[in-house]
């Protein structure tokens, strides 16, 4: 009897058990599909769209990688002195700790991550979509910024060639795009000496491009309520080296802001602050003579907060309060057929200036 048990055991060990394997994953899978699920497995590529990440295809500059660590002296002085503040806009409800060790990789902060979503932004296939918001904003390049504007994908930017064009990235796209729309409401580009603050300028993506699309800016002042984003500000536009009309003020020292502006900009930043936060910087704003505000937030239609508690609060009243009418509020992708098919729905609230608070 025990020669037969272990006969059968090694006739088992032997046996190629794979067909009942694919049989039994044909049947689930069936059974999924017949619910309405499909099952598939995802590959090193597809796991970009659901998770930070970067291409290093382009290495990083010399001295990057030994400058932007987490043990850098400058971001230790940044963090302890915007630690040291009382205002709400030092106080994070979503770019915490926690999050920013989950979102941002320091050496490749172009990635696909906390500053701007890139594969993640489509959910799947990335090139495709890139290529109609491509043709949106290239159908409205009044200023010709596609042709002078260049990507050159460094500290991990994905990006994506089309025939005899130049490369692209959303961080080319969205700056060209957030240009010409304010050329075309406050004539920016022909204005004498124009001034910007840009507030929660992250990494310095929208300062970057603007100085080099319009020579005519007399001034580009870079703030942020989080200490790295100001480091990377200053460490970025330093290696592109933008003339000094751009500074970088960290919160610390907001007293150096201009008096005078004449348009804010926040994109993508008061929806990932707190109520409080945003009123805190609602003040800074209307306490100086800037003429326009031009906020892009996270959510379709609407100007939300995000609180601690992950509820979210409503701020246009505050922004009304401020002095401030809407003067345009329209999609960032234009066209009514590519929008649906780009699958973004984000939105430019323009504020003009008409009395003060």
């Amino acid at each position: 009897m025990t020669n037969v048990a272990g006969s059968i055991r090694s006739r088992l060990k032997r046996a190629d058990v794979t067909p009942m394997r694919a049989w039994v994953k044909q049947r689930v899978q069936l059974r999924l599909a017949r619910a309405g699920y499909l099952v598939t497995k995802i590959d090193d590529d597809g796991l970009r769209y659901f998770e930070v990440s970067h291409d290093s295809d382009v290495p990083l500059p010399p001295g990057a990688e030994e400058t932007l660590r987490q043990d850098n002296p400058r971001l230790t002085e940044l963090r302890e002195a915007y630690n040291a503040l009382e205002y709400p806009s030092a106080v994070p409800t979503q770019w915490n700790d926690t999050f920013l060790s989950k979102n941002l990789s320091l050496a490749w902060f172009r990635g696909d991550n906390a500053y701007v979503w890139q594969l993640r932004l489509f959910t799947s296939s990335a090139r495709t979509r890139n290529y109609l918001a491509m043709l949106d904003v290239a159908s409205r390049d009044k200023l010709g910024l596609m042709g002078k504007l260049k990507e050159d994908g460094l500290f991990g930017a994905f990006t994506f060639l089309f025939g005899d064009r130049e490369p692209v990235s959303r961080d080319l796209l969205d700056s060209v795009n957030e240009i010409n729309y304010l050329n075309e409401l406050t004539g920016l580009a022909d204005l004498e000496a124009p001034t910007v603050l840009d507030i929660g300028a992250g990494y310095g993506r929208l300062a970057h491009r603007m100085s080099e699309a319009l020579p005519n800016l007399a001034a580009y002042d870079c703030t942020d309520g989080v200490a790295v984003s100001t480091f990377l500000c200053e460490y970025y536009t330093g290696f592109r080296e933008l003339p000094d009309t751009v500074r970088v003020v960290p919160l610390s020292e907001i007293e150096k802001l201009r008096d005078s502006y004449t348009v804010a900009v926040n994109v993508h930043s008061f929806s990932e602050q707190s109520h409080a936060s945003i009123r805190w910087w609602l003040d800074r704003i209307s306490e100086r003579d800037i003429e326009w505000l031009l906020i892009v937030p996270n959510t379709e239609g609407e100007l939300l907060s995000t609180e601690v508690g992950g509820e979210r609060e409503d701020f246009l009243p505050d922004v009304l309060a401020a002095g401030y009418v809407l003067e345009d509020n329209r999609p960032v992708y234009q066209s009514d057929e590519l929008r649906e098919m780009i699958g973004v729905g984000d939105e430019y609230f323009l504020f003009h200036k008409t009395a003060k608070a």
